[in-house]
């Protein structure tokens, strides 16, 4: 393979990433390269460094010791993070998040409809997020990775909350991201209906 075409399928590459939490160590010697257009499940026990991870991966926090590379394109419009918090303002509705968040990152309005769609919240967009249901808050979250469309999406616990429809959504939005080029990681607890290209066990990595 040639240096040129090498370059072109990296994605992601963690060199031997340490994790500690206060004096405990979480994981030690992870090392893997995610090629573009997979996704991998990070699983573990409870404990073990899953969301750590990923917020490293997001640029939130540093690892302990080891190196993160991406690509220029990744690093430039950084990474699609969904997190256990919603980060919702209560007494704001579902659409004005969504304008909010295209504005933040520069993308343009008229995808806003689609995603909310694509989710199925058109009809709750103009309630606000006190009254949404858990799953829609979920679904709420989802639909900022349409609106502003990033290569890398980090995902923790993002089956949480969602009932077999919500579910399915995800692991068909996972699907059509991974297909198009992008890299998906996601924190999983219970299996999606969605078979992982690679699996990141942390319990591999616990001295």
């Amino acid at each position: 393979m040639s240096k040129s075409e090498t370059s072109e399928r990296f994605g992601l590459k963690m060199s031997d990433l340490t994790a500690v939490r206060g004096y405990a160590l979480l994981f030690s010697g992870l090392s893997a390269n995610v090629e573009p257009g997979r996704f991998v499940a990070v699983r573990g026990p409870n404990g073990s460094g899953k969301t750590t991870l990923l917020r490293m991966l997001a640029g939130l926090l540093p690892p302990a010791s080891g190196k993160i590379s991406r690509p220029d394109e990744i690093r430039e419009q950084g990474p699609f993070y969904l997190g256990h918090e919603s980060g919702l303002r209560p007494n704001e509705t579902a659409l004005s998040h969504l304008r909010d968040w295209a504005d933040l990152h520069h993308a343009p309005r008229h995808t806003i409809d689609l995603a909310a769609g694509r989710v199925g919240l058109k009809a709750r967009a103009l309630v606000p997020a006190y009254a949404l249901s858990a799953g829609q808050k979920k679904r709420l979250g989802l639909a900022r990775a349409l609106v502003a469309p990033r290569n890398l999406w980090l995902l923790d616990e993002p089956a949480a909350s969602l009932d077999t429809g919500g579910q399915a959504l995800l692991a068909e939005l996972i699907r059509e991201h991974t297909h198009a080029g992008g890299i998906c990681l996601a924190a999983l607890h219970d299996p999606l209906d969605l078979a992982p290209d690679e699996v990141i066990d942390l319990a591999e990595y616990r001295s």
